[in-house]
């Protein structure tokens, strides 16, 4: 606009001078005046020239200029629009991650408690088939150990099939009670004499123990009593009979049970050999099969205190009562926690487990080594590391140090259970809270995570005072050690007379609160607990917050 002025300006004055010479008569005969105005008038036409060029060239850099600054803009538009698509697709793929990592968790999750449910149900109908099979076969040599078959004795032997039945698949007990008819029939026949062959009953309970084998392992490749080990094992009783010193009627049934056991303790069936032997003080030297020397190495003296000092903490203890799970101790209080062993991969292992918290495995795995999955806990001792399936028993009553070393394992994996159980309590009873994590830390720790910008992660940790057992203490810290950010939580929830007490040592933190417990695992000690952390969670959370 400025620009425009300055040439109407020139314009004006040019036409001026103009009309100046033509009145004053300045255009006449006379030279100099006429070239005097006409230099001014050229001077006057080349300003309005340039003038006119330079606007132009002002108007064009002032529009290029414009046009610049709009395609920049153009550009920072569609960079931020760029970013903030891409900034989407990060989030919608780090959600879509989350997603996939919670379900894959959920899966795992489902997986590990279906294994854990298999694995359960598994030892459990074990163990009751050995029990029932045991029975089974102490029936029957009751029944034939007279050579006569009475009422009684016959009730007895249908009610024991008929248990033998539930867990039998039929092609199975078909082939067992033809095993029994052929027990029967050699045993009681009505004019049998006694011969010099006292081993008949061991021949025919082969085929019986054979039959309840193969229900046992349920497997097409399970290895079968071969004709020679049958005749060889009956040779060799044969021998040791022909050098024996003969004794009573009595004496003679002694001899033809041990024959029984030992065809139940054999190698091959040496998983029958727990449903026989139960507890070492159920146990009578004749009745075992086992020679009196032997029968000393055997000491469980230390498991026997064990088991009762257990007992009387409250846990439910089986010992010792079956080959695939020598070991089960449970609760019945509402504790979820539990220890047992078994047998797994070729080795036996022993585990814990506290139903629902990971937590509890994972800081077993990192203080114990050993495996874990979810919330199971295992490892493979390795003073068992080398026992076949169905001989841990035997190893384990004739080793005192295996016997200590899992006595001393299952009391460290008590405490740390009971412990966790308290934890957990206390989680309960809190509850959960909006923009707080809640979890457990080391099965007696409560851990409660809050964070915000000005504050960053605060926590609370709320677990024993180990100076006082009947206590629990409070801590209020910050995860990142700023000793200024924890004042500031401080001072904003009304504990300013806290800030001198701050503990810099290990980590940030100040013990808020000691509070007087009760009975430990007890919903009265975990409602105590809860409402003081309750009222710090508010606190924390609402109170002077911008």
């Amino acid at each position: 606009m400025k620009n425009n002025n300055s040439i109407m300006i020139t314009i004006v004055l040019g036409i001026c001078i103009l009309i100046g010479a033509w009145y004053f008569q300045v255009f006449t005969d006379y030279e100099v005046p006429s070239r005097i105005l006409a230099a001014i008038l050229g001077v006057v036409i080349t300003a309005i020239i340039t003038q006119l060029l330079l606007n132009s060239q002002t108007n064009k850099e002032v529009t290029l200029r414009q046009e610049q600054q709009k395609w920049q803009a153009e550009q920072d538009k569609l960079k931020q629009d760029r970013q903030k698509e891409i900034a989407n697709e990060t989030r919608e793929w780090q959600e879509q991650q989350a997603l996939k990592t919670k379900e894959w968790q959920e899966q795992q999750d489902k997986k590990t408690e279906q294994w854990r449910i298999d694995h359960d149900r598994s030892n459990t109908v074990f163990c009751e088939k050995l029990k029932i099979y045991k029975n089974f076969l102490d029936t029957l040599y009751g029944a034939v150990k007279d050579e006569e078959l009475t009422d009684k004795e016959k009730i007895e032997l249908q009610y024991q099939t008929s248990l033998v039945a539930m867990y039998c698949e039929p092609e199975n007990i078909l082939k067992l009670s033809e095993a029994v008819k052929k027990v029967i029939t050699m045993m009681c026949k009505p004019d049998r004499q006694r011969s010099s062959n006292n081993n008949v009953l061991l021949e025919t309970l082969f085929d019986v123990v054979e039959a309840l084998r193969k229900d046992l392992y349920a497997k097409d490749d399970i290895k079968t009593f071969s004709d020679d080990v049958r005749q060889r094992t009956i040779d060799n009783f044969n021998v040791a009979y022909s050098n024996a010193k003969e004794g009573n009627t009595d004496v003679n049934d002694n001899k033809q049970h041990l024959s029984v056991d030992l065809n139940v303790l054999s190698d091959i069936s040496c998983m029958l050999k727990s449903g026989k032997i139960g507890s070492m003080e159920e146990v009578k030297p004749i009745e075992s099969g086992l020679s009196s020397e032997k029968q000393k190495a055997y000491n469980t003296s230390e498991l026997n205190l064990a088991v009762k000092d257990w007992q009387s903490q409250g846990w439910e203890v089986k010992a010792l009562e079956s080959e695939d799970c020598p070991l089960q101790i449970t609760r019945n209080d509402g504790n979820p926690g539990k220890i047992d062993m078994g047998f797994y991969n070729g080795h036996y292992y022993l585990q814990a487990g506290y139903e629902g918290d990971s937590n509890f495995s994972r800081c077993l795995k990192w203080d114990n080594g050993g495996r874990r999955q979810y919330d199971l806990w295992y490892e493979f001792p390795a003073l068992s590391m080398d026992v076949p399936q169905g001989g841990f028993i035997d190893k384990f009553k004739s080793s005192i140090e295996l016997q200590q070393y899992i006595i001393k394992k299952v009391n460290y994996l008590m405490e740390v259970i009971k412990k966790e159980h308290r934890t957990i309590l206390w989680m309960k009873a809190v509850g959960e809270h909006k923009d707080w994590q809640i979890f457990t830390w080391y099965w007696s720790t409560l851990a409660c995570e809050w964070q915000n910008d000005e504050e960053g992660k605060v926590y609370i940790d709320t677990m024993p005072d180990d100076k006082d057992s009947s206590k629990v203490i409070v801590k209020l810290g910050n995860r990142a050690n700023n000793v200024e950010l924890l004042k500031r939580t401080l001072e904003r929830i009304g504990h300013a007379d806290k800030t001198s007490s701050i503990d810099t040592t290990d980590n940030c933190y100040v013990t808020i609160a000691t509070i007087d417990s009760l009975v430990p695992n007890t919903e009265a000690d975990a409602n105590i607990v809860a409402g003081k952390l309750k009222e710090l969670i508010k606190d924390i959370t609402y109170k002077n917050i911008k």
